[in-house]
């Protein structure tokens, strides 16, 4: 690297944001999402509060949980999948706000099936929410900051295709 390089990417005080690439940051956070809720799916949710940052805040159904400890429970406790659900697909992220360190986000949530059975290859959502995330890049990757899962309502009876993974 040249002098000259190095100090445009460094700047006389330190080092100089660079503009976000919206197609990588987008991939990134939907890998973050998508990680999320296999845990959840998957796992029945013991890892996850390692995708929010510690002072994270999650809201839904007019109840809010602060940190990762309280977001560990709600997770662990089944309280994310509600009753009807065995698997969560993410659709539609949409990035609203992005900079170096901090990106607001907005998803669908598609919630599948009855607890406990395995996803059909067609079948009606049970529950479709919107997710509101805002993310930070810390520790190395990005966190969910905040997420607030808003509008769940039952889907129509329109049958729609189950990604499989």
């Amino acid at each position: 690297m040249t002098a000259d390089m190095d100090q445009h990417l460094t700047g006389r005080d330190g080092p100089v944001a660079r503009e976000p690439d919206f197609a990588t940051v987008s991939t990134e956070l939907m890998s973050v999402i998508t990680a999320l809720w296999h845990d959840i799916d998957r796992n029945g949710g013991e890892a996850a509060a390692m995708f929010f940052s510690p002072d994270a805040t999650l809201r839904f159904s007019n109840a809010e949980f602060q940190g990762r400890t309280q977001i560990e429970e709600v997770y662990a406790n089944r309280m994310a999948r509600g009753p009807r659900v065995s698997r969560h697909v993410v659709t539609n992220l949409h990035l609203l706000e992005v900079e170096p360190r901090r990106v607001h986000a907005i998803s669908v949530l598609l919630l599948f099936g009855e607890d406990g059975e395995a996803p059909r290859p067609t079948t009606s959502p049970a529950m479709v929410g919107d997710v509101l995330d805002e993310f930070e890049f810390a520790e190395g990757r990005w966190l969910i900051k905040s997420r607030w899962i808003r509008n769940l309502f039952i889907g129509p009876a329109t049958e729609l295709a189950v990604p499989q993974e």
